[in-house]
């Protein structure tokens, strides 16, 4: 008799032991709300309500791929900007699917007829308002200088936002003629953006950028940006320290070139904290093959 209590107690000490009913299978924890890692933590830049985050992307004839517009949604996601300028929207149908997957986002793509690489806007609303609608500038499409300087169907995208902070900012959106041989057209667009913010923004927050599809360290008349650059009180390439740095550090990585350029006003000098070229493909190893062959650019600006 002694014997079997000695054997029940064993018994019973076991089952307490495992949980009360003898299950010695873990039970996850109801109370562990740690989030699943990003794909991109590492190759991503903190992001802040108290700044204002602008990108431009190049994203390749979107979508290059079926699943190119699943892995883009994440990316925008996970990195949580607060504007994004992109260059070539292939397909429009793909764009608004884009635009509906991004809870609390919305977005604006260029509809000029003939265009197969149009230029769109997608902003967070939660921290952006749009102050004036996307429109494009220079839209007389019988405009043979305008033709010239931006082809027929690629004219600047202009809009301005506010930011939750009160602060307002005008932005263009570019993608410049490619390729040698096209220098001159490229000089033309960059004379004529110019003087659209000189007559008709000169005392407002301006961001200009884009696919410039062209260098900013050219040295002298062969610098196609040289008005921007040369009128320094008044406008600044954040992008300028990139383009002079090492070439494992600029946005398209396969010629290596920087032609992906971020341009504001003296009106936000004081405001710029810092400008950085976003290396997705160490966090996501097709990235070229299946998102672009362009890395993003991102503008940080302090909204204080």
């Amino acid at each position: 008799m002694q014997k079997r209590y000695w054997l029940f107690g064993l018994m019973l000490w076991a089952v307490m032991a495992c949980g009360g009913d003898g299950d010695t299978t873990p039970t996850p924890d109801d109370d562990d709300d740690t989030p699943e890692p990003s794909t991109y933590e590492n190759c991503l830049v903190n992001v802040s309500n108290e700044t204002l985050e602008v990108v431009t992307w190049n994203i390749e004839n979107f979508p290059v791929l079926s699943g190119t517009a699943e892995k883009v949604e994440e990316i925008i996601e996970d990195f949580d900007a607060d504007v994004i300028a992109l260059q070539e929207i292939k397909s429009l149908d793909d764009f608004d699917v884009l635009v509906d997957a991004l809870d609390g986002w919305s977005g604006h793509v260029e509809h000029i007829s003939g265009s197969s690489q149009r230029l769109a806007y997608l902003y967070k609303d939660s921290e952006i308002t749009v102050t004036q609608q996307p429109t494009n500038l220079y839209g007389d499409l019988n405009n043979s200088d305008y033709n010239t300087a931006f082809t027929s169907v690629r004219r600047p995208l202009y809009m301005q936002i506010q930011h939750s902070s009160g602060m307002v900012v005008d932005l263009i959106n570019v993608h410049m003629k490619c390729c040698s041989g096209s220098e001159d057209r490229r000089e033309r667009a960059s004379e004529l953006v110019k003087e659209y913010i000189d007559q008709n923004l000169a005392t407002s927050n301006v961001i200009f950028l884009g696919d410039f599809n062209d260098e900013i360290t050219d040295r002298g008349s062969d610098n196609v940006f040289k008005n921007f650059i040369e009128d320094s009180d008044n406008f600044l390439f954040t992008t300028m320290e990139i383009a002079e740095g090492p070439s494992s550090g600029w946005s398209f990585p396969s010629w290596p070139s920087m032609i992906d350029q971020i341009v504001i006003s003296n009106e936000l000098f004081d405001n710029n904290v810092s400008t950085q070229v976003l290396k997705l493909e160490e966090c996501l190893s097709n990235y070229a093959d299946a998102v672009s062959d362009h890395r993003p650019v991102l503008l940080k600006l302090s909204t204080n």
